[in-house]
């Protein structure tokens, strides 16, 4: 997987301006919202990733804090199937459809 830092900081950063924008005007886009959400969690198991191979065998030692770190961003996206959902809310909002999520 190539990560380049800068480009995705720049993308995540205006998805989160974009998305906190609609809301303050009182137009709350899934789109957006949805989109920022996933995008984060992807940078965060990126970086993450990218520090824990950085330090090689003492990343992954459960007395490194960056391994609780690791541990957390992928939590976050495994917990409750949050990506899972945020991608059928990006979807459903491209198509115009909504799907039901709890089957």
């Amino acid at each position: 997987m190539d990560f380049n830092l800068s480009d995705d900081q720049v993308a995540l950063r205006d998805a989160v301006r974009r998305s906190a924008a609609n809301s303050d005007q009182g137009l709350p886009s899934i789109l957006d919202s949805s989109s920022a959400k996933s995008f984060a969690n992807h940078v965060a198991r990126c970086v993450t990733g990218k520090a824990v191979n950085l330090m090689g065998g003492y990343g992954y030692s459960a007395r490194n804090p960056m391994e609780r770190r690791m541990h957390d961003a992928w939590g976050w996206g495994i917990a409750g199937r949050a990506i899972d959902l945020q991608q059928v809310n990006i979807a459903s909002t491209m198509i115009g459809q909504r799907f039901d999520q709890r089957r």
